[in-house]
């Protein structure tokens, strides 16, 4: 947590650093106006580090509402900077290539980045930022998907299982929007429930009392879940045993067996793929979640991380569900993040045996902003 807390810190400043000298050069502010934005930057930098320390590491309460401003307006001022940094980084590149491309023409028309372009960005990215901040909050949609397995046994043809992922209840995330997940689940109707990792960003004491709704997740075969990176932020083996306690099964490189009629269907789930490093005990283990007696012709894995289907796929299993990209979450970040991972959103082959399906997420982590890619409940039908 120190590697992390450290790293954070470098990054924020790093952030805002570079947002500030950009918008100078190109805002052309005299003294004053210079000063003022060397203040809102290095403060914005200084809340941005703030906010988390004040919430994990002195455990503040989420009912606090000092405590629930300070963290609405750190990670709505971290989107803002991120996406005037990486628009106004983008401009800076197209005004490079301009240049060039116009050196034999007239030397007028070779700068297009003036002063008002400026501050047009910076306005049009302040109000991108709260369209992202409404697509943020107006919640997830539910994203209907089928999915054909050669191995699916033909009792479970039509099988539908609900997917939620990566919802980080926590510091902007609370009851409220949790309970309107949960009514969305429900009306699916689906033979089972999974939730791929990320449920939480704050430990069980913080957060005990914001989750009730899931109380309410029932389905015939079942409610599954399996960990996340930020669970081991925040206490995971702690949260396994609480989650246990509301009828959720957690899935610790282990599996069930779902029997329709003499027809079987594995449903497995491993730690996340990073687990280790918090809890060595805790390494993810593919081979040990498809250990079985049964003879089972098709088998579907939860992992959190969609880095691990090779290992996977390896281990035997059919279908992959994963999570924790949030596909880049919001624009222009999405083009990013999209250079970090191979499966990003959406259906993907992984070769011929393996699919893998990415869930964009159910809620946010970090700036409320949802601008261009919303949160995703999915509905998965299996077909034969």
């Amino acid at each position: 947590m120190l590697r992390f807390a450290v790293v954070f810190s470098v990054l924020s400043f790093v952030l805002c650093g570079s947002t500030y000298l950009l918008l100078r050069h190109r805002l052309k502010l005299q003294n004053r106006g210079n000063r003022i934005l060397l203040f809102l930057t290095f403060g914005i930098g200084v809340l941005i580090i703030v906010g988390p320390f004040v919430y994990r590491a002195a455990h503040a309460s989420i009912q606090n509402p000092l405590q629930q401003a300070l963290q609405f307006v750190q990670y709505f001022l971290m989107g803002w900077t991120a996406m005037t940094l990486l628009t106004f980084a983008s401009a800076e590149i197209l005004n490079l290539i301009a240049k060039i491309l116009a050196r034999p023409f007239d030397p007028s028309k070779r700068i297009f980045f003036t002063e008002g372009v400026a501050r047009g960005l910076v306005a049009g990215t302040s109000i991108a930022a709260l369209g992202g901040l409404f697509e943020a909050e107006i919640g997830a949609r539910v994203d209907p998907v089928e999915i054909r397995l050669k191995t699916l046994p033909a009792a479970f043809d039509g099988f539908v299982i609900a997917q939620i992922s990566d919802i980080h209840l926590g510091p902007l995330i609370h009851e409220k929007y949790l309970d309107h997940v949960v009514d969305r689940v429900m009306a699916l109707q689906a033979d089972a429930i999974v939730i791929t990792g990320d449920l939480v960003d704050g430990t069980v004491e913080q957060l005990r009392s914001l989750t009730d709704p899931l109380k309410r997740l029932k389905a015939k075969d079942g409610v599954y879940f399996c960990t996340g990176n930020h669970e081991y932020y925040s206490g995971a083996e702690a949260w396994i045993a609480f989650l246990q306690t509301l009828g959720i099964h957690v899935f610790q490189n282990s599996n069930v067996i779902l029997d329709h009629g003499g027809e079987k269907l594995m449903l497995a789930g491993v730690h996340d793929w990073q687990a280790w490093r918090t809890i060595p005990s805790h390494k993810a283990d593919p081979v040990k979640a498809a250990q079985t007696d049964e003879t089972v012709g098709c088998k579907i894995l939860l992992a959190h991380n969609p880095k691990s289907t090779d290992e996977n796929s390896k281990a035997g299993f059919h279908l992959q569900l994963s999570g924790h990209t949030h596909a880049g979450q919001f624009y222009p970040f999405v083009f990013l993040a999209k250079l970090f991972h191979r499966y990003f959103e959406g259906l993907y082959p992984v070769n011929d045996s393996m699919q893998v399906y990415v869930n964009r997420g159910t809620g946010y982590w970090g700036p409320p902003n949802r601008l261009g890619k919303r949160s995703e409940i999915t509905r998965i039908t299996l077909k034969t």
